[in-house]
């Protein structure tokens, strides 16, 4: 009896793998993109919360040291 094995083209492997590293890549990079702006609205809900408490200055504004 014959047995006969399916051996796949080197070509498309090479392809489907490289297709899946750029997949991977992509989902790194929008992982990090969401920590990033996470981390950024943290930052800013913190400063907005003692903006609040600083009654009648300008909170978040640089200003020019006196001379």
């Amino acid at each position: 009896m014959a047995v006969a094995f399916y051996i796949p083209d080197q070509a498309a492997m090479l392809r489907k793998a490289r297709e899946q590293e750029k997949q991977l890549l992509r989902l790194r990079q929008w992982q990090m993109a969401t920590v990033m702006l996470n981390t950024i609205r943290q930052l800013m809900d913190s400063t907005a919360g003692q903006c609040l408490q600083r009654a009648g200055r300008k909170c978040g504004k640089w200003r020019k040291p006196s001379q």
